[in-house]
């Protein structure tokens, strides 16, 4: 089973400006110099973290001096902070318009805009600021999350590689280039990075998160329950690091432990995708098959094209003898999702190899059967199997028996069991027979 991504994710990987940004100097005096008594409360407030305070303050300080371009950007801030990101990007846009050479005022923007879901005029705001400010490292921050949101994840780590270069102790951003080193399979960078995390915080949720998910990576499961353990204890109410040491659990073989996980993290979330997905899978191997159909539905019911989901049920249709459901889930599957091979090559399985002479189609099957192949560069000895399956169906035995010794071939790394039951397809072809198999 293997583990999803589940680290804090790259839009959510986000800390308060308060924490993330400190007010300079130079700050506090353009404030102090149009409204001191207002100023003071502020900062007062501001140190003790006494946000409610500091906003009631600047409220008082733009009443008296409106064109205070610091006081908007500080109020835009705080108030973004609350999640008021409409009035956030009121003061922003006005802060802005005041001082447009602020690298500062444009990169608050862009990250309220960046909240908002406004990628492309986020992404414009931070390169604005870059040009004015290359060392600004919210923007390059903030940059960074939306290259490794898109993918990009050389791009991604270039700007975070340079965040931190301007600030070493923004945890925030240690926190994500982590991630980016896991999802580059880069396990001892992350490590690093995450443990960086727990220097400057030892109490830091996504350190321990990220540790544990290089942990399993590693196949140091006995490590990663351990950490998930210590999140569990830090955020008692989310159901995420629950989800995530079921997985752990799971690949310890503790299997009645990781169902105690995953019914935990549903109670927390119904909806926990990777909590059903988990349960889904053990159910599945415990052949309760009716009961992992109901975690996917639950899950395809928010999100019907959830690619894991669909295919977990469509298997579990298709062992089940529901092959009308089966294909089409598989249907759905190759739609939203064209370039996953699996896909096509189990949906041209069920075409090729049913026992029920209807739900057989050894065009179709050829059809699907080429295209897992062509994603696979040819070189994926199941799916060129399932190919010489379609060709049998279709009545070519001899593309089937090029295709199953290309099988064979191409399956050198296989299981021997594995290995030997695509080996015995090859005298079945030979005696003109298609192959049908009873659903497991």
């Amino acid at each position: 089973m293997t583990l999803p991504l589940l680290i804090h994710r790259m839009k959510r990987v986000f800390v308060s400006f308060a924490v993330l940004l400190a007010i300079s100097s130079t700050t506090l005096a353009a404030i102090k110099s149009e409204a001191p008594d207002y100023f003071a409360r502020a900062q007062d407030a501001i140190s003790r973290r006494d946000f409610d305070s500091a906003l009631n303050a600047l409220d008082s300080a733009l009443k008296e001096a409106p064109d205070n371009a610091t006081a908007r950007l500080w109020r835009g801030r705080l108030r973004a902070d609350r999640g008021a990101f409409d009035r956030a990007l009121e003061d922003l846009d006005e802060a802005v318009r005041l001082a447009p050479q602020s690298a500062e005022a444009i990169a608050a923007r862009g990250f309220v805009k960046q909240k908002k879901g406004d990628a492309d005029g986020a992404l414009a705001d931070f390169d604005s600021a870059l040009r004015i400010d290359p060392a600004n490292d919210l923007a390059l921050y903030c940059r960074g999350l939306l290259h490794g949101g898109a993918g990009q994840l050389q791009a991604a780590l270039g700007d975070l590689n340079a965040a931190l270069a301007a600030n070493p102790r923004n945890s925030a951003a240690l926190a994500s280039r982590g991630q980016i080193h896991l999802m580059r399979q880069e396990i001892d960078e992350a490590t690093a990075d995450f443990e960086a995390c727990l220097e400057i915080d030892p109490k830091d949720p996504a350190g321990f998160t990220g540790r544990a998910a290089a942990e399993f990576a590693n196949g140091d499961y006995e490590k990663a329950a351990t950490d998930y353990t210590e999140v569990i204890r830090l955020l008692p109410q989310d159901s995420r690091p629950l989800a995530q040491r079921g997985y752990a659990r799971a690949a310890l073989e503790q299997t009645d432990k990781a169902l105690e996980d995953f019914d935990a993290a549903l109670k927390l979330d119904p909806k926990d995708t990777a909590a059903l997905i988990g349960r889904a899978g053990i159910r599945r191997v415990q052949k309760k098959l009716p009961e992992a159909v109901a975690d996917y539905t639950t899950i395809l019911a928010s999100d019907a094209r959830d690619l894991g989901a669909l295919m977990g049920r469509a298997s579990a249709f298709y062992v089940m003898g529901e092959l009308k459901k089966a294909t089409d889930d598989y249907a759905v599957a190759i739609k939203s999702r064209p370039d996953f091979p699996q896909a096509w090559n189990d949906y041209a399985w069920l075409l090729a190899t049913a026992k029920d002479d209807a739900a057989r189609d050894g065009k179709t099957a050829v059809e699907y059967a080429t295209k897992a192949c062509e994603l696979t560069d040819w070189k994926n000895g199941a799916y060129l199997d399932t190919l010489a399956a379609a060709n049998a169906e279709k009545g070519d035995f001899e593309a089937a028996l090029k295709w199953q010794n290309e099988a064979v071939s191409a399956s050198g790394t296989e299981l021997e069991e594995v290995q030997a039951e695509i080996k015995s397809r090859i005298e079945l072809y030979q005696q003109k027979k298609p192959y049908r198999e009873e659903p497991k």
